[in-house]
């Protein structure tokens, strides 16, 4: 991936601390300065000082500017903690949002979204740390959308969190252990494999296709590691839009009571309809499965909310672990969310949402045959779609060309959690795709 202009001075001055080329005490150039020699905005270099401050290679002094300084070894960026940053560059391209056209972002554009929920007015009433759970009345919300699905849940095994990526933390936290093994889709969530890293759990890539992970593979990896954990999503997967079939969500849960083993479900789209294929939950009913869901993906990625749903001994033990690292979760924003789908708004957004994606869906699938590239087999719904890159393509390489012209794509190395030659492929997001700019350049590649 193209590198960020941030990312570029931040190295540029770190490798002259380190070089001695800037000696400790030395003042760095005034943010005037500094922009003007790199040719950027004073922003930017407010954001690469930041950035040395908070690694220990510089140091603010008030009305006087920045100066050099030298880590100390408790302050050095540990070996897991650089190699969880360096497996989410891509989160971090999407973060500073420096390019013009966004096919490879992971999000629908924000004007998709429900921009009328921070102009709700909430009733008065207690706005404390709310309960160890969660918010009750987003609980049995949630829980009555599995019921109306015809998955069994109750409240008490519903446990809301700062997101699903907050989710993913506690579950790795609470089942996995530095040193301990767990299996992943491959392709699969690049986060997830940064937090892994993170967290020391090492991760073995269970190959997955249109129909789901290859349950050969996952047998053979399960039976040998004895993982705990398999991180996976079984509708419309994140990058490939491909969803579990019956077969293979049979074959999957099989694997997971023969072996002990919990499924986690990982799926931000859970509530948009019009999604092909067998949701895991919906055979198990939470006896193996963990389902993480998220409210950020179809409201706003402002709102940072997302729960878990497991069986009621395990959301009580998350829950707790939630209350040591964070207290609680936000109150006032479940509050909100509550509000949104107890007038319906929700039911309304997530409507719209679909089927806006899947007009979006459509017209870029057809504008794809026409430069004589398509997704085989097609995405089952939802927002992402895999394209194979011609023979003779580096995903790597295309992207990096693309940045050169401010097209952000996403290439398919990064989802994948080896470095073993694959066929060379690009992470679509249906709705952004359609730009003549990005079909510009796919042409300027055959």
């Amino acid at each position: 991936m193209s590198v960020t202009k941030t990312e570029r001075i931040f190295q540029s001055l770190r490798q002259r601390i380190e070089s001695g080329e800037l000696q400790e005490g030395a003042k760095l150039m005034s943010l005037r300065h500094a922009a003007e020699s790199f040719g950027v905005s004073k922003n930017i270099i407010v954001a690469a000082y930041d950035r040395l401050v908070a690694q220990g290679w510089a140091r603010s002094r008030q009305g006087a500017g920045f100066f050099v300084s030298r880590p100390a070894a408790a302050t050095v960026e540990s070996v897991n903690f650089r190699e969880a940053r360096d497996s989410v560059s891509l989160l971090h391209a999407q973060l500073e949002r420096s390019f013009e056209v966004l096919v490879g972002d992971g999000r629908p554009p924000e004007s998709w979204l429900l921009n009328a929920a921070p102009a709700i007015t909430l009733g008065t009433g207690e706005r404390g740390y709310g309960g160890l759970h969660g918010l009750l009345a987003l609980r049995e919300y949630i829980a009555a959308s599995h019921v109306s699905a015809g998955i069994r849940v109750a409240p008490a095994q519903v446990v809301t969190t700062f997101g699903a990526n907050h989710a993913l933390d506690l579950v790795i936290r609470r089942f996995a252990s530095r040193g301990d093994t767990v299996l992943v889709d491959d392709p699969g969530y690049y986060p997830l494999f940064a937090k892994l890293k993170l967290a020391g759990v090492n991760f073995i890539g269970i190959p997955r296709g249109p129909a789901g992970p290859d349950p050969d593979a996952l047998s053979q990896a399960a039976t040998a590691h004895r993982p705990r954990l398999f991180f996976t999503q079984s509708l419309a997967q994140n990058p490939t839009g491909w969803s579990y079939d019956l077969p293979t969500a049979h074959a999957v849960l099989k694997i997971a009571e023969r072996l002990g083993m919990f499924v986690v479900d990982d799926d931000p789209f859970i509530d948009l309809p019009g999604v092909d294929g067998v949701r895991l939950a919906s055979l198990d009913q939470f006896e193996r499965v963990i389902q993480i869901g998220t409210f950020s993906k179809i409201l706003s990625p402002s709102l940072r909310s997302g729960y878990l749903i497991t069986a009621p001994q395990i959301a009580t033990s998350l829950a707790e672990l939630k209350m040591v690292l964070t207290v609680s979760s936000s109150s006032f924003t479940e509050r909100l969310i509550a509000e949104v789908i107890r007038s319906r708004r929700f039911e309304k957004q997530r409507n719209q949402l679909a089927k806006r994606l899947a007009r979006e869906r459509d017209a870029g699938l057809e504008r794809l045959a026409t430069v004589g590239m398509m997704p085989e087999p097609l995405p089952a719904g939802g927002l992402y779609g895999w394209l194979a890159l011609p023979d003779g393509f580096n995903d790597l390489d295309v992207a990096r060309q693309a940045a050169k012209r401010g097209i952000f794509l996403a290439p398919g190395t990064l989802f994948r959690t080896s470095e073993a030659p694959q066929t060379p492929a690009l992470r679509l997001n249906w709705s952004r795709v359609n730009d003549s700019r990005f079909f510009s350049f796919l042409r300027g590649l055959s």
